[in-house]
C-alpha cells in the first residue's frame, strides 16, 4: 500500500480521539480549555519543530501570514472548539469540526479563487443539511457547544486558506512556524499557573504528541507524497473512529441522524472536492 495513503490514514484516525481526549480532561476538573490548548501546542511545537530542524529546515517565518495562521489555526481553532467541546458530544464535536472543508469552499467562493459550479453549491447545500442533522435536531445536546466547535472549525478553515499565501514553503516550517507564533495568543489570557492534575497532564500530554504533534507529522509528510487533495479525503476518517470508540466503550450513544449526517456532510465535501 502507498507510504502517503497509510500516513494520512493514520493522522485522520488519531484526530477522531482529541474531543474523547478532551472530554476525559474535562471529566478531572482541573484544566480549562485554554490551558489544555497551551500545553497541547507546547508539546506539538517541541515535537514539530525539532522534526523541521532535523529536516534543514526554517522553523520560524516572519510574516504577518504566518502570523495569521497561528491565530486562526493554531489559537482561535483548539481554544474554541476546545470550550465548545465541553457543552456538546465528543461524537457531535467530531463530525462538527470536520465539516470544515465546506467553509473552505464557502471561502474560496467568496474570495472568487475558483469558479463557482452547480457541484460546489450543491455539495455545500447538502453539507448543510448534514450539519443541522447532527446538531440542530438534538434536544439533548446544547446549541452552543455545537455552534462554539463550527466556529472552531471555522478558524482550521481560515488556516488552510492563509496556507495558500505560503506555498512556496515546505509544509514542516509551514506548520512549525504557525504553532510558533500561535503560543503568544494563550500567554495574553493567562491569569495564573494552572493547578492540573496527574491524570489531566497524561491526556493534556496524549493530545499534544499524539493526534497533534505525531498526527500533523504524518498528514504533512502525506501531502509530500500523495498531494492534499487525496489527503485530505482521510479527514473523513476522524467521525467515524469518534463513533466507534464511544459506542464501543459506552461513553456515548449514536443516532441514526447522527450516521445520515455524517453520510451528508461527506457527501457534500466529496462533491465539492470534485
Amino acid at each position: 500500500m502507498n507510504k502517503g495513503i497509510i500516513l494520512a490514514g493514520i493522522a485522520g484516525v488519531l484526530w477522531g480521539t482529541i474531543p474523547i481526549a478532551v472530554k476525559q480532561v474535562y471529566a478531572t476538573g482541573s484544566a480549562t480549555a485554554l490551558e489544555m490548548s497551551f500545553f497541547r501546542f507546547v508539546v506539538a511545537a517541541a515535537l514539530v519543530g525539532g522534526l523541521t530542524r532535523a529536516r534543514n529546515q526554517p522553523v520560524l517565518l516572519k510574516n504577518r501570514w504566518s502570523v495569521l495562521m497561528g491565530f486562526w489555526g493554531i489559537f482561535w481553532m483548539s481554544f474554541i472548539s476546545f470550550y465548545g467541546i465541553q457543552y456538546t458530544s465528543a461524537v457531535n464535536a467530531t463530525i462538527l469540526f470536520n465539516s470544515n472543508p465546506l467553509m473552505v469552499a464557502v471561502l474560496v467562493m467568496a474570495l472568487r479563487w475558483e469558479t463557482v459550479t452547480a457541484k460546489t453549491i450543491g455539495g455545500v447545500i447538502l453539507g448543510i443539511v448534514g450539519v443541522c442533522a447532527v446538531s440542530g435536531m438534538r434536544a439533548d445536546v446544547h446549541i452552543l457547544g455545537d455552534v462554539l466547535v463550527l466556529a472552531g472549525a471555522l478558524g482550521w478553515a481560515v488556516y488552510t486558506i492563509l496556507g495558500y499565501k505560503l506555498k512556496a514553503y515546505a509544509s514542516f516550517t509551514v506548520t512549525s512556524s504557525s504553532f510558533l507564533w500561535g503560543l503568544p495568543f494563550f500567554v495574553i489570557f493567562f491569569r495564573e499557573m494552572p493547578a492540573i492534575s496527574n491524570v489531566g497532564w497524561l491526556w493534556i500530554l496524549y493530545i499534544g504528541l499524539i493526534p497533534t504533534a505525531f498526527a500533523f507529522a504524518c498528514y504533512v509528510r502525506a501531502v509530500d507524497l500523495i498531494g492534499s487533495t487525496h489527503a485530505a479525503v482521510f479527514q473523513y476518517l476522524a467521525p467515524v473512529v469518534a463513533v466507534i470508540i464511544s459506542v464501543g466503550c459506552g461513553l456515548e450513544q449514536v443516532t441514526l441522524l447522527q450516521v445520515a449526517g455524517v453520510v451528508m456532510i461527506i457527501g457534500g465535501i466529496e462533491l465539492v472536492r470534485k
